[in-house]
């Protein structure tokens, strides 16, 4: 009988304790327990979260998976919204609310130390708010008001990408970067983008999709290095008004929306710093949702699905190598 010797070149290796280093299908005999095991991959996947107990979409967004924070947004048949919603990893709870009801801003930072700017309230408007965990406080004006603007970075390194101007009349190519305190001007992005993905940090920004206005969506991806755009690879769908969470180099995109004629899309994409591969798709279709965490551990909830604002909340999970016992059953 052929052995796994003369099929792999080597023995099996005996450990004590499963190793941590072994690659993906590996097999070692561990002694302790007596059994063969192997390390194999686990394809990534969104599974249900709790749900948002306020239904929203055009929601801003802060955090990570097991520390998210979803801010304003716009609900079907209510208007725009003032509540502050803090997710545990299991449900999500009362924060406090906004000054002012506002949609379509952008969100950075953490569940105790963010920031939310632009969008629109009784009009549209530039003002930031820094949040502390319990409330939220006035920080300095943006210098370019606009509505569903990309938000990436932290509360007092903070960027704000794109977005548009009143009625929608066109997209904007500005950056803005905030210190905490006041809003300077950043690189302008190559191209104008209204309600791009956007993720990282205010040295190394991601901005992707998004729309021209006048004009389609796009799939172009751009990275920021603290002062200039360069261009990054391309989304395999071009779309607007997607989620994102992640870092320049390890980032996820999903959702959104294309058209005419309308689609909502469910893809995920991840990107490695050069390319974008499709990976699990949402369980539910839907563009203007709020995204946080990271391409191993991310976050999506609310959004619009079917013309309606939803409170559906979808945890990721990246791709995984974990440990597994070969049996002969």
């Amino acid at each position: 009988m052929t052995t796994y010797k003369e099929i792999f070149g080597k023995y099996v290796k005996n450990y004590s304790s499963d190793p941590s280093s072994d690659a993906e299908g590996q097999i070692w005999y561990n002694t302790t327990s007596g059994t063969f095991k192997s390390q194999v991959l686990v394809a990534a996947a969104w599974a249900s979260g709790g749900n948002l107990a306020t239904a929203r979409q055009l929601i801003a967004n802060a955090g990570t998976q097991t520390a998210g924070l979803g801010i304003g947004g716009y609900t079907n048949g209510a208007g725009n919204r003032n509540s502050t919603e803090e997710y545990d990893g299991t449900s999500w709870g009362p924060g406090g609310n906004l000054p002012t009801a506002t949609r379509a801003m952008g969100g950075a930072g953490t569940q105790t130390a963010a920031v939310a700017f632009g969008g629109v309230s009784t009009g549209l408007t530039g003002a930031t708010y820094e949040y502390d965990g319990t409330s939220w406080g006035p920080g300095g004006s943006l210098g370019t008001s606009r509505q569903q603007v990309a938000g990436a970075g932290t509360q007092t390194a903070g960027l704000a990408i794109g977005g548009n101007v009143p009625g929608g009349a066109a997209a904007l190519t500005n950056t803005e970067e905030y210190d905490g305190s006041v809003w300077t001007a950043g690189g302008n992005l190559p191209s104008a983008k209204n309600h791009p993905g956007g993720t990282g940090t205010q040295t190394a920004g991601l901005a992707f999709g998004g729309a021209t206005l006048p004009g389609p969506q796009t799939n172009s991806t751009e990275e920021y290095d603290g002062s200039t755009w360069t261009a990054g690879g391309n989304l395999n769908t071009a779309r607007a008004s997607l989620g994102g969470a992640g870092t320049q180099t390890s980032s996820i995109g999903f959702g959104g929306y294309s058209g005419p004629p309308a689609i909502t899309h469910s893809n995920t994409e991840k990107y490695d710093g050069s390319t974008w591969t499709t990976t699990s798709s949402l369980g539910t279709a839907r563009y203007s949702c709020g995204g946080a965490g990271t391409q191993a551990a991310g976050l999506a909830f609310g959004g619009n699905a079917g013309g309606t604002s939803r409170n559906a909340t979808e945890e990721f999970t990246g791709d995984t190598l974990t440990v597994k016992t070969i049996t002969t059953s």
